[in-house]
């Protein structure tokens, strides 16, 4: 009885090994996708679910709160993402000024706004509230000989 569990056990791995190796050669269609977001069709109606622009020096949409939010002075927009849904924003750029002093300058930013989550370690920043009638989100990070990188996410707190 048990060299018959044993070879039933032995048989089963050999198949499930056989049957989930593939080639290996197969991408897919990972070359092929873009994210840009998109719009879905339900009958009259469209929900757009938002719009993905990547590039260099990119230009801030001009619904974006810098009255709230505002950027570094150098900042190289690299990547925005708007989600018509609930018309949030995100943003990333690139600064050459340190990761002190970018966590600095959105400390004071924040200081009129309300902080839920704070988080400062080596080399990354995370900061969660609101501030006016926009919910924020902050990350700063930095790899050694790197710039750093800020992401930027405001959204429209509902009354």
């Amino acid at each position: 009885m048990r060299r018959n569990i044993a070879l039933l056990i032995m048989v089963l791995m050999m198949s499930v090994v056989v049957i989930g190796c593939g080639d290996g050669n197969d991408k897919g269609n990972i070359d092929k996708v873009t994210p840009t977001g998109g719009t879905i069709e339900l009958g009259d109606s469209k929900i757009n679910y938002g719009t993905a622009k990547p590039g260099q020096n990119l230009s801030l949409p001009d619904e974006f709160p810098v009255d709230v939010l505002p950027l570094l002075d150098d900042a190289r927009i690299n990547f925005v993402n708007t989600n018509d849904a609930n018309q949030a924003i995100g943003i990333t750029f690139l600064t050459d000024q340190s990761f002190d002093e970018a966590v600095e300058f959105y400390q004071k930013v924040m200081q009129d706004g309300k902080v839920t989550m704070e988080s400062k370690q080596d080399n990354s920043y995370i900061l969660i509230g609101s501030k006016g009638s926009y919910a924020v989100s902050i990350s700063i990070t930095y790899q050694t000989g790197e710039k750093v990188f800020v992401l930027l996410d405001v959204t429209p707190q509902s009354n």
